[in-house]
């Protein structure tokens, strides 16, 4: 991320080494996360970056990504710049955007949640919240429901809060910042 750049690293001989590093996208704000949507026909790379999300034309066989089109813009700044995106089932894109600070009141509704939108970034709402920063998530291979990591709140002390893999449902609030791991009250 604090290069700017998104990398491929093939191992076209299938040796367990990358044969070559090649970059994908450049010039970027801390990029992140990453989400294809392909068809017979094109692929799209979404590439979550501090400040926004953007869909690229991808070329699979060149591992290039040409063409940006800002699909949503996000609130940068603040402690917390990771964006994880990932595809619902139902198509929506899914985006975590975590806190500006170690633990208050945000004034941005987009901060401390994980958003849905449609793939082209209208109709974005709040998916969950209470998440101070949710890194990484997923669907379950089996059980198909998301989860997703949770970075608690520092300065507390060395383990306090835990961090958390919460299973994470839609309209469900995960707490931060009035509690932290199981339902501890947070004095701050």
């Amino acid at each position: 991320p604090a290069d700017g750049r998104v990398l491929a690293l093939p191992d076209r001989d299938r040796d367990g080494k990358a044969d070559s590093v090649i970059s994908v996208a450049e010039n970027l704000n801390k990029p992140h996360g990453l989400a294809f949507r392909c068809n017979s026909v094109s692929c799209k790379l979404f590439i979550a970056e501090s400040h926004r999300v953007a869909a690229y034309a991808y070329d699979p066989d060149a591992l290039r990504a040409r063409d940006p089109r800002t699909v949503v813009l996000l609130p940068d700044g603040g402690n917390h710049y990771t964006r994880t995106i990932l595809f619902a089932p139902d198509g929506r894109l899914l985006i975590s955007v975590g806190s500006s600070c170690n633990v208050c009141n945000e004034k941005d509704f987009r901060r401390a949640k994980i958003l849905s939108m449609q793939k082209d970034g209208t109709d974005v709402k709040e998916f969950a919240r209470g998440l101070r920063n949710s890194v990484f998530f997923t669907w379950h291979p089996v059980t198909h429901e998301l989860w997703a990591t949770e970075m608690g709140r520092d300065l507390i002390g060395d383990d306090i809060p835990p961090d958390e893999v919460n299973i994470i449902t839609e309209g469900k609030n995960y707490g931060w910042p009035i509690c932290f791991g199981k339902n501890a009250h947070d004095t701050d």
